[in-house]
């Protein structure tokens, strides 16, 4: 059964079309947390004989928890979609004990296929767009040193206890 990301591909003449899907996040297997509300995902699909290419991005709302100030807010993940498929079903029958590796550049489909599922390349790209460093917008701007004076200054007094050790500091090589 095809997804709501799945473009419908029976019957199509080579030219180019226009792609504008829909889906709920949680309707996606194995999709990230963060990820919630619908996903959208626009493009253009160019069929040239047995060759599908699709070019476009996908977007979706992410609930984080910026990494300074442990609060919570929403931001918006995009991500750009490139795939292309040959449809080739003794290539694919050839394939088929094998794992699909999505590291290839050109995925291999049955002549027979009515759809292309988009699901999982917008999985993993959305997942992989999610920031790593994760602060909240009102904070980016700001540097730690002026959010949290009291951890930035150097301390005081100095630790003696640390004495026997600051020579291999300061010792020429």
């Amino acid at each position: 059964m095809a997804s709501a990301l799945s473009i419908r591909i029976q019957g199509l003449r080579d030219g180019h079309y226009e792609i504008f899907l829909t889906a709920p996040a949680e309707s996606i297997a194995d999709m990230a947390p963060e990820f919630f509300g619908e996903i959208t995902l626009t493009g253009t699909l160019e069929k040239v004989g047995r060759r599908y290419t699709f070019v476009g991005v996908a977007r979706c709302q992410a609930h984080l928890i910026c990494d300074r100030t442990l609060e919570e807010y929403t931001e918006w993940v995009e991500a750009e979609i490139e795939v292309a498929y040959l449809a080739d079903t003794d290539l694919y029958l050839l394939r088929q004990g094998e794992q699909r590796d999505r590291t290839y550049e050109l995925q291999v489909i049955r002549e027979d296929d009515t759809h292309i599922d988009l699901a999982e390349e917008v999985r993993q790209e959305l997942a992989v767009h999610l920031p790593m460093k994760r602060i909240a917008p009102a904070y980016r701007d700001i540097p730690f040193e002026q959010l949290y004076p009291q951890y930035a200054a150097p301390p005081a007094v100095e630790d003696e206890r640390w004495a026997p050790l600051r020579h291999l500091l300061n010792k020429p090589e």
